[in-house]
């Protein structure tokens, strides 16, 4: 009898053995391992090369996941999202497509081909993937003010405008959306509703400083402010902040040339373009 009940505890442990070696070896699992990398990568701030070796391990688990299960809507959009941190946005889109395929009800899948079409230029295709995606869910606020910047790249400011309101409307606290929208009704004319607006902005940029004076977000978007008012020396002071704190991140660098090159100071100007192209700037 002891023989006996020890021999189905064997095979007991070795169900579970077997059952355990399988979940490791799952979909899921694999999915949620490049969910821990990519998550560990995106705190990643001061090196980039370690950052891009996290996130080559985050790839080849998401592409473990799809191997197991190539019908993974989930395992297509989070492998384009790593493909996207890695700055290889040709090969990211057709992850967003293929995930859309699979289901085309998904709505951040939408939003994150918008925002590659934005950045390579394709304007009116970006908008067509912002459109489904708030049709699919309205209360994307990304998908709302991402639409609204494209269309104010086509100069259709007064749809940005309406786009713009309505992140706001669901996010008030949303700062880069109030000075985006500032700059649609400056090219609009609008010029009091336009600095009222920065106001507002400046007002959430002061906010989020005083609960901490390192957000590099804050720090950025307070000199975008300030060099929207042409307040140019004053915006240095917190471009060369925001660079400070967070070193790899080329757009402190990139609006910093702006400020230089509108003071007359080319040649400083040349060098911190430079630099922002150095750390992925597409300008």
């Amino acid at each position: 009898m002891i023989k006996f009940i020890s021999a189905i505890t064997w095979i007991a442990l070795a169900v579970l053995c077997v059952s355990s070696l399988a979940q490791e070896d799952s979909t899921s699992h694999w999915l949620s391992k490049g969910d821990e990398l990519l998550e560990h990568a995106l705190n990643i701030t001061q090196n980039r090369t370690d950052k891009e070796f996290v996130l080559q391990d985050a790839l080849k688990s998401y592409d473990r996941a799809l191997l197991r299960d190539p019908r993974s809507a989930l395992g297509w959009y989070k492998k384009g999202e790593v493909l996207i941190e890695l700055g290889r946005f040709e090969e990211a889109l057709p992850c967003f497509n293929k995930s859309i395929e699979i289901n085309p009800r998904y709505a951040d899948a939408w939003n994150q081909k918008g925002k590659i079409l934005t950045a390579i230029g394709v304007y009116e295709e970006a908008i067509d993937a912002y459109n489904e995606s708030v049709a699919l869910n309205p209360h994307l606020v990304d998908a709302w003010y991402m639409r609204g910047g494209t269309l104010a790249e086509l100069g259709r400011f007064e749809e940005a405008v309406r786009s713009y309101d309505k992140a706001i409307e669901i996010d008030p606290q949303l700062s880069k959306a109030w000075i985006e929208k500032s700059g649609a009704l400056k090219a609009l004319g609008r010029r009091d509703e336009s600095n009222n607006t920065l106001h507002k902005a400046i007002e959430l940029y002061d906010d989020a400083l005083k609960r901490n004076s390192n957000d590099t977000s804050a720090l950025f978007g307070k000199g975008a402010a300030l060099y929207s008012q042409g307040n140019y020396d004053t915006s240095l002071q917190y471009f060369d902040r925001a660079s400070e704190v967070s070193p790899r991140n080329y757009r402190p660098w990139y609006y910093k040339g702006l400020s230089l090159k509108a003071l007359d100071r080319k040649s400083e100007a040349e060098v911190a373009f430079a630099k922002a192209k150095e750390l992925g700037s597409l300008f």
